[in-house]
């Protein structure tokens, strides 16, 4: 399982990234215009449902869902 790519995938196909768009791992999706809260709240829902995971409040913070590679880090600390 490629979480990153699940990810990515998930925001081409919501329409957060144009489908040839590139871009780091470490990057920054609200820093990069990716992701707003509203698309924060919707990428959440999706890697609940994804991932069978509850996400604490406690953890939605951007230090755990800024990027592809904080996102995976984290799925894989709740799993």
């Amino acid at each position: 399982m490629d979480i990153k790519k699940d990810i990515l995938d998930f925001l081409k196909k919501e329409s957060y990234i144009e489908k040839n768009k590139s871009f780091s791992q470490k990057a920054s999706l609200t820093q990069e215009g990716i992701l707003d809260s509203i698309g924060l709240i919707e990428l959440i829902d999706f890697i609940k449902t994804k991932y069978k995971i509850n996400i604490p409040d406690k953890l939605l913070t951007p230090e755990n869902f800024d990027s592809l590679e904080k996102i995976e880090k984290t799925i894989k600390r709740l799993r």
